[in-house]
C-alpha cells in the first residue's frame, strides 16, 4: 500500500504515504531565485526532478526544447511527443512511454502509435497518478495529466502542495521515462 487513511478536518482522505511525496514547488523555490518568480512552471519542475538537475538547468532546458516562455504554460503535446524523445541530459536518456489509451485520437497529431495502458485490466486502460506508482516502483519518470506534469522518481511522487491528496487519481495522458 503506497497510500493511508487520515482525517483532515473531521472527514477521512486517502493520501500518499509522508516518505513518498515531496513538495516540488518548495523544494524548486529554496533553490532558485527563478523558480521565486516563475508561474506555470510544472513541466521544469519534473524535469529538474526526473533529470536530477538544478531548477534553473531545467528551466533552460525546458524553454530550449518545448519553446517554453517565461512565466507561461509548456505545452507538452503542441510539438508534439518527440521534442525531447531520445535526448540526454545529466546522463539520462528520454524515452516516449506511450499514450493513454483514451488519447488515440491523438497519435495523428503527436506521430505516436505507443500505447500506456495498465495491464491490471483486460481492456486498455490508462493509468491514474497512483496506479502508475504502484505498478513503476523503480524508475524516473514524468507524467502529464490534464493541464499539469509531475515526476515519479523510485515511488515517490514529486508535486505540487497538497497533491499528495487531491492528484492521486488524475489520469496520466503521457509518460516519459528518464534512465
Amino acid at each position: 500500500m503506497i497510500t493511508e487513511k487520515i482525517n483532515h478536518f473531521g472527514k477521512q482522505i486517502e493520501v500518499l504515504k509522508k516518505d513518498l511525496f515531496v513538495d516540488a514547488l518548495k523544494l524548486s523555490r529554496s533553490q532558485s531565485k527563478i523558480a521565486k518568480k516563475e508561474d506555470n512552471d510544472c513541466v521544469v519542475r519534473a524535469f529538474m526532478v526526473a533529470l536530477d538537475i538544478s531548477y534553473d538547468q531545467a528551466h533552460a532546458w525546458v524553454k530550449k526544447n518545448f519553446k517554453r516562455e517565461d512565466k507561461k504554460p509548456t505545452y507538452t503535446s503542441r510539438l508534439g511527443f518527440k521534442a525531447v524523445e531520445g535526448k540526454t541530459k545529466n546522463g539520462y536518456q528520454i524515452k516516449f512511454m506511450g499514450l493513454n489509451p483514451t488519447k488515440s485520437n491523438w497519435k495523428k497529431t503527436t506521430g505516436s502509435n505507443k500505447t500506456l495502458a495498465n495491464p491490471k485490466y483486460k481492456k486498455q486502460t490508462g493509468y491514474t497518478v497512483k496506479s502508475f506508482m504502484e505498478n513503476n516502483p523503480v524508475g524516473r519518470f514524468v507524467l502529464v495529466v490534464q493541464g499539469h506534469a509531475v515526476a515519479v522518481v523510485n515511488g515517490v511522487l514529486y508535486g505540487n502542495t497538497n497533491e499528495n491528496a487531491i492528484g492521486l487519481y488524475r489520469s496520466v495522458w503521457f509518460a516519459w521515462e528518464c534512465k
